[in-house]
């Protein structure tokens, strides 16, 4: 599977977070795909990728603290 950096550090985070490894993660994108609309496994990571941080980002309107 070829994925970018951020995909992968955001795969490892996901994983971290949900207390599962990588692998097991994939496994079950990989029986999502029709569900997740992806032809492929990197395209399924991507699409959950993209997903899950954005559910886990604050309301439109709200601002991100600033560094």
């Amino acid at each position: 599977m070829r994925l970018e950096a951020a995909f992968w550090d955001g795969l490892v985070e996901i994983a971290r977070r949900e207390e599962v490894t990588v692998g097991t993660l994939c496994t079950r994108l990989a029986g999502e795909l029709e569900t997740l609309s992806a032809g492929s496994l990197s395209s399924a990571v991507r699409v959950y990728v993209l997903s899950y941080f954005r559910t886990a980002a604050p309301p439109p309107g709200r601002r991100l603290a600033r560094r």
